[in-house]
């Protein structure tokens, strides 16, 4: 066994340069000269120790442009003219050189490699170097890997949308050209930010790399640093770059390449000899370029540089590779003293440096492998998924913000050049994200629209493009094509929008953007498109919820909740039964839009005292799950909605060893603003035991999870926040027709408040606000819709404001009742002193009704303030007068944010979405340990 092992990465990416519009485009030159230099020369290296034996081991990153340009007819045809006209200048060269004994043999070196390549490009593989890589990679000598569709830079990405459609497009674009998968995932630039891990699993990538601090600076410290993989918390491994390795190839300074027997990258025959001579061999007669014929070597610091021996910097290249082999001994013998494993030292490098910045640099792999395999016994070449499966235990650690630019961080890619950029990026990241969700089974025409928005948005998203605008090189180029995707994305959003779409302009776009052919915009809908999923979490779930209320008894927002999600869930292919109360007319058993849902006989809820009815209610509900598993089966676990249900949850997490979820819908606390007697001692100890028992709790804001976290002493970790969400389908019924803001102000100027009649609700602020309203909007009346023990004093204060005339309470209704009096209202109004999250303020947005809310709880979480709705100070009546009365006085302003609240609900408050994110939940709570068995800490004194 080796005492340790090398892996060798090369990422190899270009960005997408395709420019059919035009005959001849400068920029391609970059791909022409790169699958020359580079990927030929390297191709040729590997498949010769392949020829000869050599039992090699490295990794190839391929990017998903440069794999698109490598296929593309259009771009093979211009390569091959290309080659054919750099080899017509190594004819030219050969001749004015004659006689030269310094620069004729390098002419015609030139040449027979110019040769060497179209015989190889054309004879040997046929125009397909994909082909190449393939059967490399059949060899098991060579692993492929992938990176993002357009090598986007995820940390600097505003969505998990986006950075999914970059993962999964790229993935998908490989999976399609190799026939499988790839099992490694080069991160852009090394560009690491936490929850990336979670996306590459989704598509079932089992590693990827981070720079040497991503992986040092992880918690908690690695124990073996770099020298070993490390697994992410969701078993993705994570491998860091030695920096010792890197240095000796790429440091500027006192890197090998930097020799001063190799030839000089920036010393080329393009600058250097007459414009009139050259002018048959450069773009467009004119453009001065580098051509590949470069006749010095580096030869020292200075200007002064001496004629290039290739036979010299041949020997340099072997004298480099020793010395390289002979630094990774030294470094695995002293690394690997007190591990207990063999060490592995990780050296990734761009491809792009081998052959083309670095034109011996081929020749010090070959070196380099041969050397490694046949003159010594310590090393022995690895990669990272055979490493993998040798050494399977890793330490658990979080790898920390990181990228492999100056810095450390994302300097170079958000600094003053570049950072005009984002503002653009990220409007189109929310807007695809809208579109997506907006369009959930596009076909025709539309579809293609879509997808190429789509298209157009990556392509905006390469990394490459901010990066050029840092350093300063090709700008102009670099902000050309930033600008024509941004604007050709904009164009097809204004034609899906507002229509017709132009099919002629369309198809011109396609043409000229024609990478990922089988793209899907889907890939962008949080809702609808997931990724593909490994270790069996697709399998459905049995799920046995816990609810005192399910409709049609419905008392407030948590039978709606319960019944929405509970749908929603079997929509997913998920075995969902709900234990829940009595109704009359209703039978004990029945199945609702694929959902068990079972209640309690009558009989079994007799008490007149409410907490002993609660105790009737969980004593029935641990009887009648039994019965429920011995004819449906064990469920995998319970999910208790509220402190009303906690006592069974518990019970039965105890007696059949099942996963306890909690959904914490409000909290005893918060409703009375503290706790003043006992019965509401009693339901906070309550609410702080389920709390404690539940593996996991689920709140619906982050206002909720602070205020949990603060009463009930538990960790944020535990803690997961999913909003509640809407059905628009049930704002239909009872309506005259759908929702829509265009006649907004053809109604009567009517304010609508739906909700309990209870003081935290703040009906009696909205009431204050009414004689404000009144001098501005006369004929403005407000329709109080809900019942409650406030009810008799806010109808008092009516008659004391003198309100009589302006104020109609409408008492309870039902979902058409809702329906038709937000058909009526041109402002729905939502003042709250007290609230965890607002379905109904939601609601009122899905029905396009103009909204203004208390800025508190988690209502605040819902409105944008001037955006989609209006946020007020909570209890102040002023500054709720101020805002009711702008949205009534100001009709174009009110249909604005009526249409961008209404799309900010069907795609971020989509019960599919929630249901899919609950999964997440229900799959971390079966992964997680038996609950302790511990007695449960004191109630923290301090929240009573």
């Amino acid at each position: 066994m080796p005492a340790g092992y090398l892996a060798l990465v090369l990422h190899a990416h270009l960005p997408f340069v395709r420019h059919p519009e035009v005959p001849e485009r400068l920029e391609e030159r970059w791909f022409f000269e790169a699958v020359t230099e580079c990927y030929i020369p390297l191709l040729e290296v590997l498949h010769g120790l392949d020829r000869d034996g050599v039992p090699f081991n490295l990794t190839i990153s391929l990017s998903p442009p440069l794999l698109a340009m490598l296929a593309d007819p259009l771009l093979q045809k211009r390569y091959l003219d290309h080659l054919e006209a750099m080899i017509r200048l190594g004819e030219a060269e050969c001749r004015r050189t004659a006689g030269d004994r310094n620069f004729y043999p390098l002419a015609a070196m030139y040449l027979e490699k110019l040769n060497g390549v179209r015989r190889a490009y054309v004879d040997k593989y046929r125009g397909d170097l994909v082909a190449a890589f393939r059967k490399l990679w059949m060899t098991g000598k060579v692993e492929l890997i992938t990176t993002c569709a357009t090598h986007g830079y995820l940390p600097l990405m505003q969505t998990r949308e986006a950075r999914k459609a970059q993962i999964g497009v790229g993935v998908d674009f490989f999976t399609r050209l190799f026939g499988r998968p790839p099992r490694g995932f080069w991160l852009p630039e090394c560009g690491y930010a936490p929850g990336v891990e979670e996306l590459l699993k989704e598509f079932g990538i089992r590693y990827f790399f981070v720079e040497t601090h991503g992986l040092l600076n992880g918690n908690p410290l690695p124990l073996y640093g770099v020298f070993a993989p490390a697994s992410c918390n969701n078993g993705v491994a994570v491998f860091g770059r030695d920096p010792e390795s890197s240095r000796q190839v790429w440091d500027r300074h006192a890197g090998y390449p930097g020799d001063y027997y190799y030839r000089e990258f920036y010393r080329d025959i393009g600058f250097d000899l007459d414009l009139e001579y050259l002018r048959p061999y450069l773009p467009g007669g004119v453009i001065r370029v580098d051509t590949g014929f470069k006749y010095y070597r580096i030869t020292g610091p200075g200007s002064c540089k001496e004629p290039y021996l290739p036979d010299r910097a041949r020997e340099r290249a072997a004298e480099h590779a020793a010395h390289f082999l002979s630094r990774r001994q030294q470094q695995i013998l002293r690394q690997g003293a007190g591990m207990g494993r063999p060490p592995l030292v990780v050296a990734p490098y761009d491809a792009e440096l081998f052959g083309h910045w670095w034109y011996e640099g081929p020749q010090w792999i070959d070196f380099l492998c041969r050397k490694i395999c046949f003159d010594q016994d310590i090393i022995e070449m690895i990669t990272p998924s055979r490493y993998l499966s040798l050494y399977p235990d890793m330490q658990v650690v979080e790898p920390s913000l990181s990228s492999w630019g100056e810095g450390g961080y994302s300097r170079v890619w958000l600094n003053q050049d570049n950072d005009w950029i984002y503002r653009h990026l990220h409007r189109a990241e929310a807007v695809m994200v809208d579109l997506a969700a907006l369009y959930p089974e596009a076909g025709g025409v539309l579809k293609r629209a879509l997808n190429q928005a789509a298209r157009e948005l990556l392509l905006a998203q390469s990394s490459d493009w901010p990066f050029i605008l840092k350093m300063g090189t090709a700008v102009e180029y670099a902000r050309e094509r930033l600008v024509e995707h941004i604007g050709r994305f904009n164009f097809l959003v204004q034609q899906l929008e507002k229509g017709p779409i132009d099919e002629e302009t369309l198809r011109e776009i396609e043409y000229r953007d024609n990478i990922f052919p089988h793209l899907d915009y889907r890939i962008f809908n949080r809702h609808r498109f997931p990724g593909r999923v490994t270790g069996g979490s697709d399998a459905s779930l049995r799920i046995l919820m816990l609810s005192w209320e399910y409709p049609p008894a419905t008392v407030g927002g948590l039978a709606r909740h319960v019944c929405d999600l509970s749908r929603a869930l079997a929509r997913l292919g998920d075995e969902v039964h709900v234990i829940t109360g009595p109704v009359a007319g209703e039978g004990t058993y029945s199945l609702q839009q694929g959902v068990h849902v079972h209640r309690l006989l009558p009989g079994q809820l007799n008490a007149g005292d409410f907490l002993r009815w609660v105790e009737q209610f969980n004593e029935g509900a641990v009887e009648l799950t039994g019965s429920v598993i011995e004819r449906w089966g064990k469920p995998h676990l319970v999910h208790a909605h509220d402190w009303m249900v906690g006592a069974a949850g518990e019970r039965l997490q105890v007696e059949y060893h099942l996963p306890l979820v909690a959904t914490i819908h409000a909290t005893e606390y918060g409703r009375n603003r503290g706790i003043h007697t006992a019965l509401q001692r009693r339901i906070h100890e309550q609410e702080y035991r389920l709390v404690q028992e539940a593996g996991l709790v689920i709140c619906c804001s982050e206002y909720m999870a602070e205020e949990i976290s603060r009463l009930f002493a538990v960790g944020r970790e535990k803690i997961r926040v999913l909003p509640n969400g809407v059905d628009p389908a049930s704002l239909l019924a009872g309506r005259e027709k759908e929702p829509d803001c265009r006649d907004l102000y053809h109604r009567e100027p009517n304010i609508v408040f739906l909700g309990r009649l209870v003081p935290e609700k703040g009906v009696q602020v909205l009431l204050e606000a009414m004689p404000a309203i009144l001098r501005q909007v006369s004929n403005a009346r407000l329709l109080v819709a809900g019942r409650g023990p406030y009810g008799d004093y806010l109808q008092a204060r009516v008659r004391e404001l003198g309100l009589q005339d302006h104020v109609r309470f409408v008492g309870f209704v039902d979902d058409l009742g809702r329906n038709r009096l937000l058909e009526m209202a041109r402002v729905a109004v939502f003042p709250s002193l007290y609230e965890p999250f607002g379905i109904v303020a939601l609601e009122a947005m899905a029905a396009m009704v103009p909204v203004v809310i208390a800025d508190t709880g988690g209502l605040a979480e819902i409105v944008e303030h001037g955006v989609d709705g209006y946020r007020v100070p909570a209890g102040r009546p002023d500054m709720l007068a101020h805002y009711i009365t702008r949205v009534l006085l100001y009709p174009g302003l009110a249909v604005e944010m009526c249409r961008r609240a209404r799309r900010k609900v069907l795609t971020l408050y989509d019960w599919q979405y929630i249901a899919g994110e609950t999964r997440r939940v229900y799959r971390q709570a079966l992964d997680s340990p038996e609950p302790s068995t511990e007695p449960l800490p004191s109630l923290p004194a301090r929240t009573i």
